[in-house]
């Protein structure tokens, strides 16, 4: 009951804040919060395309599905979910998704149902916990927002679906993940993506944002989200939660931050590839990196960088250039190392 009436009253908050006074009266509920924006969803026709291919041959199931889901999203796959996959990768991606989607079909079809309701649309929910937030009450929704399927790659992500020249600006979620999720943990989830959309917003405006391929960038924009999702919940959820890991995992990452900072900042510093810092952010744990670790460690360097500047400055460290990053980055992690600092930040106001 709390929380029902916690989120009744920020939809009223929300709608008296950031709605413009004659909004359109044939605008949905969520294409008013969305700023005209609408959730495009692609599970509807994986549903309809499931009832058609279920206890089907895997040959006519990759038929049905090219013609029923596929090609109706033409966009949202080949920029979201293959990207530069080859055509034989493409279908093992999609082999592999046919081959356990029968053991989740009934948790997708629950959780499709749960947009047909604001008061359970976890978009919405999302969304009104984000902007209600004093730091983030300026956001602009940019695109509308796919609801699709990842072939269990992403939760959600923001990916390059508007634009040819491979900047971020739409968000995509994978029910096929998410649909797993608990409540607070899919409420986590897609308030950290829209951060992402936020932040974008103001990296893009820096005359070096195509640093943003850089493994600087990936640590303090991952570190950042974190954060700053942490700051949007206003402290509902653990750290394990925003983080997707168990206090055992974070304190077997801890005991070993000093070694991780050294490695990572030895990766910034000889601008390493995506193929080498990527590991950091992977759900694997290799030789070369811990499971997830710039995760964490991302975290970790934002809130030494909180502690120094206030809580309250969240918003500058969001604004900041790559270029910034990359400095600030570098500082930390070499203290974090037990390094002395090797760089000294300009304006300290």
């Amino acid at each position: 009951m709390r929380n029902r009436v916690a989120f009744t009253f920020a939809i009223v908050f929300l709608f008296g804040l950031f709605l413009p006074a004659q909004a359109a009266p044939e605008l949905t509920i969520t294409e008013r919060i969305l700023d005209r924006h609408k959730v495009i969803n692609i599970v509807d026709d994986f549903l309809a395309f499931w009832d058609k291919a279920e206890g089907k041959s895997l040959r006519l199931q990759r038929r049905l599905w090219r013609l029923m889901v596929e090609s109706k999203h033409q966009n949202y796959f080949d920029r979201a979910v293959y990207r530069n996959a080859t055509l034989e990768e493409r279908q093992a991606l999609l082999d592999e998704f046919l081959s356990v989607v029968p053991d989740r079909i009934e948790s997708i079809r629950r959780f499709n149902a749960t947009l047909l309701d604001w008061s359970t649309n976890p978009i919405i929910d999302a969304v009104i916990r984000f902007r209600s937030s004093a730091f983030f009450r300026d956001y602009k929704q940019p695109s509308d927002i796919y609801f699709g399927l990842s072939l269990l790659q992403f939760d959600g992500s923001v990916r390059a679906v508007g634009n040819d020249v491979g900047i971020p600006d739409t968000l995509c979620l994978g029910a096929d993940v998410l649909a797993d999720y608990r409540p607070e943990q899919l409420r986590v989830a897609i308030i950290h993506e829209f951060f992402h959309l936020y932040h974008f917003r103001f990296l893009m405006q820096h005359p070096d944002w195509f640093d943003m391929g850089s493994a600087h960038a990936r640590l303090m924009i991952e570190g950042l989200a974190v954060a700053a999702t942490e700051i949007a919940d206003m402290g509902q959820s653990s750290l394990e939660l925003h983080l997707n890991f168990s206090q055992k995992e974070i304190a077997a990452q801890e005991q070993e931050m000093e070694s991780s900072a050294r490695r990572y900042l030895g990766l910034i510093r000889t601008d390493a590839m995506p193929e080498e810092y990527e590991l950091w952010f992977a759900d694997i744990e290799t030789p070369d990196a811990p499971t997830r670790g710039g995760y964490l460690l991302g975290y970790k360097v934002v809130k030494r960088l909180l502690n120094t500047y206030g809580r309250d400055q969240i918003i500058r460290i969001i604004r900041m250039s790559p270029a910034e990053l990359r400095q600030h980055a570098e500082e930390q992690l070499s203290a974090m190392s037990g390094n002395a600092v090797l760089l000294i930040s300009g304006d300290r106001d």
